[in-house]
């Protein structure tokens, strides 16, 4: 397992080293292509094929890279927005639906005594049965048949 960490950390190095050479690279056919003469179109071909090869060593790098980025970030950074606000209302957007469940959960367990404290009052004789019943739904977490006797 370390030595899969160790891999995918200089896999991932790598890559950031070919991204910014490809930059340079960039930056370097951007102030060719700014100042062109005619006699430099031999140069400008150089730079392009070099910069197809660092597309394709990128590209050959991240089979080697195991970390999963949402495409929504990478939507917020390819629109100039900072992906901390999307951390931030996927964590806000976490807890209201955790509140929300919450909620439910506690609302279900309300009825539940209700049920159960009604139930008690209409039919004395059962509660015995109804005991049971509730007790062995709340040490279990799926719901088990029960049958009523006859």
């Amino acid at each position: 397992m370390q030595s899969d960490e160790n891999t995918s950390a200089h896999v991932r190095q790598s890559a950031e080293d070919k991204l910014n050479e490809l930059l340079q690279k960039l930056f370097e056919l951007s102030v060719i292509v700014y100042d062109f003469q005619p006699d430099g179109n031999k140069l400008v071909w150089k730079k392009i094929n070099e910069i197809i090869e660092h597309y394709k060593d990128i590209d050959d790098l991240k089979d080697g890279i195991d970390s999963f980025i949402p495409e929504e970030v990478i939507n917020f950074v390819e629109h100039g927005k900072n992906p901390d606000i999307f951390t931030q209302a996927f964590v806000e957007r976490a807890a209201t639906e955790n509140q929300f469940t919450n909620g439910k959960i506690k609302a279900v367990g309300e009825f539940r005594q209700l049920l159960s404290d009604e139930f008690t009052k209409s039919f004395p004789d059962l509660y015995d049965n109804a005991n049971g019943m509730l007790e062995s739904q709340e040490t279990t977490s799926t719901v088990q048949p029960t049958t009523l006797p006859e």
